[in-house]
């Protein structure tokens, strides 16, 4: 049994904490907060270690995940590590490339296990597309929602886009080579929707619309290839596959008609939680009976795309505010 510590019992903490009682593998051991009052809001079980200090935890656990604000990551990561501890940390791992490096040398040095918490990599559709991908020339992804006055101060490509941008790369698997990015403020400080091209290496281009603004939820991808246009509903985790079948002009008496015919496939998709398949599948790793799901140099080049993508963002604010 993994011993799991947590350490962070925000939302996103609390899903975890959550999850950690349905996946056989592990025990819940250690939980931490430096707010008290978080702690106190918690299920009591009595046998968990409860503290506001993450280092008092460490001894009694053998990995941890890592839910805290972002901008605690990597001293509280680079702490566990150096504690010989296993970490699934939230993304992003870090908002500094380097420190990203440097965690990921220390992991590697210490025969750690290190993953970055991508949700989205879990999702049953996107463990299925990669199957039916083959040289996409055009992908287009769009992840947007309502305003939440909590996320006001959190940028909007390291906390929404990075899961496009991740799954994307991963796709297209090929070098970026060209970013365009436009952002506008709407209700906060920081831009609160962004758009943003990015242009591979093969000449493939992934468009990407992120939104904090948008009164309908929606999050879904489309892929243009030679012989398919590919829909996935992340929400649904759907997946369908149109293919050409026939087209045709009809002229009427006042008006010229286009029919464009296709033909559709509904791809299953085995549907589970995408969160507890990624807790899961950072166990396993631990127990060496997987490897990890996309390599350390995947990781640190979505994150070196994510980072550029937001200094383009912060750069073109202030040329806008001067």
């Amino acid at each position: 049994m993994i011993r799991m510590g947590l350490i962070g019992v925000g939302r996103m903490g609390r899903y975890h904490y959550n999850l950690y009682d349905e996946i056989g593998d592990i025990v819940k051991t250690a939980v931490c907060d430096a707010d008290p009052e978080l702690l106190k809001s918690l299920p009591k079980k009595e046998d968990t270690l409860i503290s506001v200090n993450y280092m008092d935890i460490l001894p009694h656990v053998d990995a941890v995940t890592i839910a805290a604000p972002t901008k605690y990551h990597y001293q509280i990561a680079k702490d566990c590590l150096d504690a010989g501890k296993h970490v699934l940390v939230e993304k992003p791992i870090t908002t500094d490339y380097e420190q990203a490096v440097e965690l990921f040398d220390i992991a590697d040095k210490k025969n750690l296990v290190l993953h970055i918490g991508h949700v989205e990599r879990f999702n049953g559709a996107v463990q299925e597309i990669k199957k039916l991908i083959d040289n996409p020339f055009l992908i287009e992804s769009r992840r947007v929602g309502p305003y939440v006055e909590r996320m006001k101060n959190d940028s909007i490509v390291l906390d929404l886009m990075i899961h496009d941008i991740d799954i994307i790369m991963n796709i297209v698997n090929r070098e970026v080579i060209d970013i365009e990015a436009k952002g506008s403020v709407v209700y906060s400080e920081l831009p609160d929707f962004a758009n943003v091209t990015l242009v591979f290496d093969n000449n493939s281009v992934a468009n990407i619309l992120v939104s904090r603004v948008t009164q309908k939820k929606d999050r879904m991808m489309s892929i243009s290839q030679q012989d398919a246009f590919i829909y996935l509903d992340y929400t649904n985790q759907d997946i369908n596959i149109y293919r050409k079948g026939s087209s045709q002009h009809v002229f009427g008496n006042k008006e010229l008609k286009y029919i464009n015919e296709y033909v559709l496939e509904r791809v299953f998709v085995y549907k589970d939680n995408p969160l507890k398949m990624e807790i899961k599948h950072f166990i396993n790793c631990i127990k060496g009976e997987t490897s990890r799901i996309v390599t350390v140099e995947h990781e640190l080049r979505s994150l070196k795309v994510a980072l550029s993508i937001d200094n383009i963002m912060k750069k073109r604010m202030g040329r806008v505010r001067v």
